[in-house]
């Protein structure tokens, strides 16, 4: 269950080449129905950084579970459609629609030569199991056709996914994702209350021309959660207000983030 594991619940490219000419800017998702946030686009990025405190979250019932995962399905032509690399796993895609799951995580996205989208990110997550939420943290480099992609964790790094060391609620989080203008990508993620801090580099042939800010959550299956507020989002040292933004929503309920007031929005409870 990659999609899971890798959006740290979740939650759950290519090769390495040299400089590539510029791309327009992609779609900045398979469709917004499964963010609530942010993205930006440019010509291309080469730092992007926010800091979120982890939400608490409250896990419906198993049975919940399986009727938002049948609802989502029937509603929506399923949400695997909606999600990067999804399909290419067929356990993982099960999994992600009949289990409860959020995710918090910055990212950027862009296009190669070959048209092959792909989404650098990192981030946290809370995945329901049992009725109980377990939070977690990732690096993760899906490709919007398959999920082959991982990021390399640095050697003290506890893998692209992990719950240990800990990360709680009301943690403090922040992210950053650098691209070096060529071929290599460096994500790191510190929860500056427990005092950990890790990186990863990822080597790719796209071109970041969009940066992704979010809360990710699959529509008619969404856990409770407490509001999620974003501070401190940048890109390339300036507010992401400053670039050409565009609103993305969860629909079923309904999510959409609060105005983006410089560098600073939230998402509110479900």
């Amino acid at each position: 269950m990659k999609r899971i594991a890798a959006l740290g619940l979740a939650l759950t490219t290519l090769s390495l080449c040299g400089p590539a000419s510029a791309a327009p800017p992609p779609q900045l998702t398979p469709g917004p129905a499964v963010y609530s946030g942010y993205g930006a686009l440019a010509s291309s990025f080469t730092t992007l950084t926010a800091h979120w405190t982890q939400p608490e979250v409250t896990c419906p019932p198993t049975i919940s579970g399986v009727l938002g995962g049948v609802t989502n399905t029937l509603v929506t032509g399923s949400s695997m459609l909606k999600i990067p690399g999804l399909l290419a796993i067929p356990e993982a895609a099960i999994g992600t629609l009949f289990v409860p799951h959020m995710g918090a995580w910055i990212g950027m996205v862009g296009t190669n030569e070959t048209n092959n989208r792909s989404l650098v990110q990192t981030g946290t997550g809370a995945l329901c199991l049992d009725g109980v939420a377990h939070n977690t943290a990732f690096f993760a480099a899906p490709s919007f056709g398959d999920q082959s992609g991982l990021p390399v964790p640095d050697p003290d790094a506890p893998g692209t996914t992990w719950d240990n060391p800990p990360i709680r609620s009301g943690d403090d989080i922040t992210a950053t994702i650098t691209w070096d203008g060529q071929s290599t990508y460096r994500l790191t993620l510190a929860n500056t209350t427990r005092g950990w801090h890790y990186g990863a580099t990822y080597h790719g042939s796209v071109i970041p021309t969009g940066a992704l800010t979010v809360v990710e959550a699959i529509p008619y299956n969404v856990p409770g959660f407490s509001p999620v507020t974003f501070t401190d989002v940048t890109a390339d040292g300036k507010p992401l207000s400053t670039y050409d933004v565009r609103t993305l929503a969860i629909d079923g309920p309904h999510i959409t983030p609060t105005p983006l007031t410089g560098t600073t929005f939230t998402i509110p409870s479900p």
